[in-house]
């Protein structure tokens, strides 16, 4: 008998390790501490539901699983997205609804392929992984997206391009270009207010104690602040205008950017001669952020 008694206590414990009800753990906000526990099949159904509406570019039926603040949130973009898409297909590939216990929320976890192409011939797939947060009325409230790009994708890449030296044994040669973020489009833009104003102090402050300059003409020089604080005189207007300002590095390297601007520019001199043209600069911006290069290049407009 004794044996069948703890025959029967092993048995119980281990279904009792099997039926664990709760895993893992919150961190952070007013559940930090908590665990999760499996939510419903309700809501999971729900959550495919509405991507079969979202596949289907139906934004009313898509807007309808949202809770009313959310939906007039997503509104505008939800008609926006159906303008610019002309197919779309969100295929899961996994999903897990989770709950706090005691709580009437659930996140239902998402993990998906999405294909898109656009009416404009653009393509593009993004390997997602979405987390749907529903209200205890199986409404849809807030979510959060996480994707990748896969390497085939025709845009959207976090790299691309390649840098080409003239020495092929140069650890930089064929890398590819980054965009760079340290506030050079916010610089260019003051700098170039400041230019067209003529405020020479303020353009200076853009600028590094030393700048290389190889000019429209191919000469090279070498400037210092002092220097380029005459670059105005003889001129009583100036009217430079950007078309596009594109800040990369080379990827693995430093914070050391190169900011490609196209514009135009209008200098009209103190003797009524005009000087009219079409530009491609490249700025470099060196460790502090300041410009200590400069190349250019242009042609006439009439």
């Amino acid at each position: 008998m004794k044996k069948f008694v703890l025959a029967g206590a092993i048995i119980a414990s281990t279904f009792s390790v099997s039926a664990q009800t709760t895993a893992g753990k919150i961190f952070s906000g007013p559940d930090a501490g908590k665990s999760f526990q499996f939510g419903s099949e309700k809501n999971s159904q729900i959550l495919l539901d509405f991507v079969k509406a979202y596949n289907s570019k139906d934004g009313e039926k898509e807007l309808s699983f949202y809770t009313p603040e959310m939906a007039k949130k997503r509104e505008e973009m939800t008609k926006k997205s159906i303008a610019y898409i002309k197919t779309v297909e969100d295929v899961p590939m996994a999903i897990l609804p989770v709950k706090v216990p005691g709580s009437n929320e659930e996140i239902v976890m998402l993990q998906s392929v999405e294909t898109r192409v656009a009416n404009n011939g653009s393509k593009e797939t993004l390997n997602l992984f979405e987390l749907f947060r529903f209200n205890k009325d199986g409404k849809i409230s807030s979510f959060t997206q996480y994707g990748s790009i896969p390497k085939t994708n025709e845009y959207g890449q976090t790299s691309g391009g390649k840098f080409i030296t003239a020495d092929p044994n140069n650890e930089v040669n064929g890398r590819a270009f980054q965009f760079s973020n340290r506030g050079e489009i916010e610089a260019m833009e003051k700098f170039n207010k400041a230019y067209n104003a003529m405020d020479v102090a303020t353009v200076l402050t853009f600028f590094a104690e030393k700048v290389k300059i190889t000019d429209f003409d191919g000469n090279k020089l070498e400037l210092t602040k002092k220097d380029l604080s005459q670059m105005m005189e003889g001129y009583t207007s100036l009217d430079w205008k950007f078309t596009s300002i594109i800040p990369v590095k080379i990827a693995y390297t430093d914070p050391v950017s190169g900011v490609f601007v196209t514009s135009t520019e209008k200098r009209v001199s103190k003797d009524g001669s005009v000087w009219n043209k079409s530009l491609v600069e490249i700025f470099q911006f060196d460790l502090n952020g300041k410009i200590s290069g400069i190349d250019q290049y242009s042609q006439g407009r009439k």
